[in-house]
């Protein structure tokens, strides 16, 4: 029996999707923000690069009055800098767009627009708040970043920033980077640490130290190189540190960087996460998610995945197992896991106990599996009865019983959905 509900839940997810009318749509963020401090020619002021990225499958489009064959999408872009003392020092707000000719959820879902402006502020601490509001649908989102500006004109060896860079390519004998903005680099092979070193001293090398580690401060990548100067003096040392994520773990992740010469030594810090696009939980717990599983896993492929001798491996094989369930394997998006795990979350939400997650009660296991009823009788109040309800699944030909034998809303499967398993707490 429980070999038929796996089978066919990958069907049974894309055709029920949950639609309780206490769920409400999640609100989606319109834009990412980053903001980096670099040194800038502009006197004692430095460069302050605030990158707004506009994810193409969050913004509504509507077909373009003067190209027929385009969809845009309109919004105002609002720029607020504050100084410590709450003072404006910079605004600005301008009216953008972004255009596309492909409405296809798979290309929306995978493109994005950056758009940059470069500021130049005196050194101390600001505040970037940031808003984005769409015109079509009112939609608004605010986001604010607390930076603060160095000096790197007179320090004799400094470094900038460090930028995420998902991307390096080339044009006309140009280096094109593209910038991670959302510092998520879930989605790469190998992503580039970028920064610059800033040496105004004689010494004739620097000397650089990268180190990455987890949220445990456990070490997972560490790189050193040498930048030489015996054949001349450089100020501005652009550094690349390519960065393979394949022995990597999801999670967040800090970044060291230092730089030492003769004489002197300077120090940044940064900081990603590495997280699949299309899981919408976190894998930090990753002994709990494989125990989700249960419901829709074989005994066999739990226990791979249990058998795992480190967390990265575990998740490998984790995610190796819903890559086989994927519907649409040539797109980014696994349907099946998505919904599987929407579902897990409104079971949470809405079944969950004081002492039992909504996910491991009798009603969270059904509405994983089916999705949400075709129809529910409740009965709180009648007399000479426990409080119960039915639940029909009208496409299933399918019908489920619940008590509560307690009076305390943990109600219980009169009939298992299966004759042979039963999650034990």
């Amino acid at each position: 029996m429980r070999a038929l509900f796996t089978a066919t839940l990958a069907a049974l997810l894309l055709l029920n999707s949950p639609s309780f009318s206490q769920i409400k749509k999640e609100s989606t963020d319109l834009f990412n923000l980053d903001v980096l401090n670099f040194y800038s020619t502009e006197g004692t002021r430095s460069r302050v690069d605030v990158y707004v990225e506009i994810p193409l499958k969050n913004m509504e489009f509507k077909r373009s009055k003067s190209d027929k064959e385009s969809y845009i999408s309109k919004f105002d872009l609002n720029i607020d800098v504050m100084d410590k003392d709450n003072s404006l020092v910079y605004n600005n707000l301008s009216k953008e767009e972004v255009k596309t000719k492909e409405t296809g959820q798979e290309y929306l879902s995978r493109n994005s627009q950056i758009l940059t402006r470069n500021l130049f502020l005196p050194p101390g601490e600001y505040d970037v708040k940031v808003t984005v509001f769409e015109q079509s649908t009112k939609k608004k989102t605010e986001k604010d970043k607390k930076i603060k500006v160095e000096d790197y004109s007179t320090p004799p060896l400094s470094i900038s920033d460090v930028m995420i860079v998902s991307k390096i390519s080339s044009s006309e004998g140009k280096k094109i980077i593209t910038p991670d903005i959302q510092r998520n680099v879930g989605i790469v092979d190998t992503f580039f640490l970028f920064f610059y070193v800033y040496k105004n001293n004689d010494d004739q090398s620097v000397n650089i130290n990268c180190r990455i580690s987890d949220a445990e401060q456990k070490e997972v990548f560490a790189k050193k190189e040498t930048i030489d100067f015996t054949t001349g003096l450089s100020f501005q040392n652009q550094v690349f540190v390519a960065v393979p994520t394949a022995d990597m773990g999801f999670g967040k992740y800090s970044v060291e960087i230092s730089a030492l010469s003769t004489n002197y030594n300077a120090s940044e810090s940064s900081s990603f996460e590495n997280v699949s696009p299309d899981f919408p939980a976190p894998l930090k717990n990753i002994d709990e998610l494989i125990e989700q599983l249960q419901y829709i896993a074989k005994d066999e492929e739990l226990d791979h995945m249990r058998d795992g001798k480190t967390d990265v491996e575990k998740q490998k094989r984790f995610l190796d197992y819903w890559k086989k369930k994927d519907p649409s394997p040539n797109t980014k998006r696994n349907e099946v896991m998505q919904e599987y795990y929407k579902r897990l979350m409104n079971a949470n939400k809405f079944f969950s106990t004081t002492y039992t997650p909504g996910w491991k009660s009798d009603m969270g296991m059904v509405y994983i599996i089916f999705g949400e009823p075709s129809n529910i009788e409740r009965h709180p109040y009648d007399m000479d009865t426990k409080p119960y309800e039915v639940w029909d699944y009208y496409g299933e030909n399918k019908q489920f019983v619940f008590v509560d034998n307690t009076g305390f809303g943990d109600y219980r499967l009169i009939t298992p959905i299966w004759d042979t398993f039963r999650f034990e707490k």
